[in-house]
């Protein structure tokens, strides 16, 4: 959840400030670097997803047995779905300011 929040109050941030400075547009090839560093981030975050997903599902293996680690993994898993879900938000946001920028 407090994902979630950080992720739409930097796209307000992010949104607010190129409004303020829609005089500066990006070249092209500068959007295309921006754009490819936003998805390396996006996929990163997304590894990093998966992998405090195994870590998380590890540790449940490992301090539990029977139905309380069966609620564990599904905590862990539900918790890797939305780590990943704000990567995308933040991927998509970032996508966007830059597509802005360079109109």
């Amino acid at each position: 959840m407090n994902k979630t929040l950080i992720a739409v109050l930097a796209a307000a941030v992010t949104t607010l400030s190129f409004g303020a400075h829609a005089q500066d547009t990006v070249m092209p090839s500068q959007a295309n670097a921006d754009k490819t560093q936003a998805k390396g981030d996006y996929k990163a975050d997304k590894a990093q997803a998966k992998a405090d997903y195994n870590q998380n599902k590890t540790t449940c293996r490992q301090t539990t047995s029977g139905g309380v680690q069966h609620a564990c993994k599904k905590d862990a898993k539900a918790q890797e779905k939305l780590d990943k879900a704000d990567a995308k938000v933040e991927y998509k946001s970032d996508k966007a300011a830059i597509n802005a920028d360079t109109k």
